[in-house]
């Protein structure tokens, strides 16, 4: 059965297609919650985030725009990664690597390569930061912290937060475009 189909399906709350659906993409679920997860939940905290991955799935069916997501595996590659990055936010006190916030949604050799790539580039531009900014910039986009938290650690005002979030992502967008790569104004 072809993925319109079974989104068709899925649509119509059709249990069957669900079924099928987890038959062919359990395993690259778990592939990518495993990846977010391995050093900082247990083997059921895992399980629990693939679980909650599929009913997400059943949960938005009828929102997919199979234009947006030219198959279901990307959709539910970018539920899986939502899911487990929220489940590490639970995880008070634990690092997470640069490295582990590379997503997988497409299994063929060039689209890694270039998520290497991106993750490198990404470093490099990082380290430029001043290593205060540098800190508010790993607690909240990589640790998952929230701004009140981040600032209560620093023992800064939230505001101040904030503005050196801003001022941050001015600096690397600098960066980013002195080194040659684009940056899209959406």
């Amino acid at each position: 059965m072809n993925e319109k189909s079974l989104l068709k399906k899925l649509q119509n709350k059709d249990e069957k297609a669900l079924e099928d659906i987890i038959d062919l993409y359990n395993t690259y679920v778990t592939t990518i919650v495993g990846s977010l997860l391995s050093s900082k939940g247990t083997k059921e905290d895992m399980e629990e985030v693939v679980a909650d991955t599929f009913i997400a799935l059943w949960e938005t069916a009828e929102r997919i725009d199979y234009e947006k997501f030219s198959s279901i595996k990307a959709y539910i590659g970018v539920i899986a990664r939502n899911k487990a990055k929220d489940r590490l936010r639970t995880f008070h006190g634990q690092d997470l690597h640069l490295s582990d916030d590379i997503l997988i949604v497409d299994n063929s050799m060039e689209q890694i390569i270039i998520q290497k790539e991106q993750q490198r580039i990404i470093n490099k531009v990082l380290k430029q930061l001043k290593p205060l900014d540098w800190k508010i910039f790993m607690a909240y986009y990589y640790q998952y912290k929230k701004v009140g938290e981040i600032a209560e650690e620093l023992q800064m005002n939230p505001q101040t937060v904030k503005t050196r979030m801003r001022r941050g992502r001015e600096v690397l967008k600098k960066i980013l475009i002195k080194e040659g790569y684009g940056v899209n104004e959406d």
